[in-house]
């Protein structure tokens, strides 16, 4: 049992590191956001793109291993989570190293979440701003100017703008 909850520390220490390294990205896609640079953010995306199957690949793993460790409790592995399987482990002296990762991988998970969510809103007002100035500029199109065409459209007579009575 003891390797397996070591397996699974070093496994929530990996994932970890993987949202460690998305939430950098996120700070950097921030910035790009807001400068408006897009190949910069093509670039951020590129990367992110290269650590998500990466991360996927460590968290098929994860649940491979909580699965292991529910057959050798005995528990259903839906009802096992971390902090159920914290306190099935209490006594064991793997267990403030669980605590401990497990919590880093929490706050890891909460901060990358809540850069996301600041990098949705900035994206939302983006959007906002460039639908705003479509909206500006097919309006500008559909007026037409003032001039000859609005006179021969109503049926009158262009007249002169030159006074030239002497």
């Amino acid at each position: 049992m003891a390797g397996l909850i070591n397996s699974l520390i070093e496994n929530i220490k990996e994932q970890t590191g993987f949202f460690n390294e998305l939430s950098a990205l996120s700070d950097e896609k921030k910035q790009m956001i807001i400068q408006n640079d897009v190949e910069g953010l093509r670039g951020i995306v590129k990367q992110e793109n290269a650590i998500v199957p990466k991360a996927l690949k460590v968290e098929k793993n994860r649940e491979q291993i909580m699965k292991d460790i529910a057959t050798v409790l005995n528990k259903n592995f839906d009802d096992l989570t971390f902090s159920s399987l914290a306190e099935l482990i209490q006594a064991q002296p793997e267990h403030p190293a669980f605590v401990a990762a497990f919590e880093n991988f929490i706050m890891a998970l909460d901060e990358m979440k809540q850069k996301n969510d600041e990098n949705k809103i900035l994206i939302a007002d983006a959007l906002e701003y460039i639908d705003f100035n479509m909206n500006v500029i097919h309006s500008s199109m559909d007026a037409q100017p003032a001039g000859y065409g609005d006179l021969l459209d109503s049926g009158q007579e262009p007249g002169s703008f030159i006074d030239t009575r002497s």
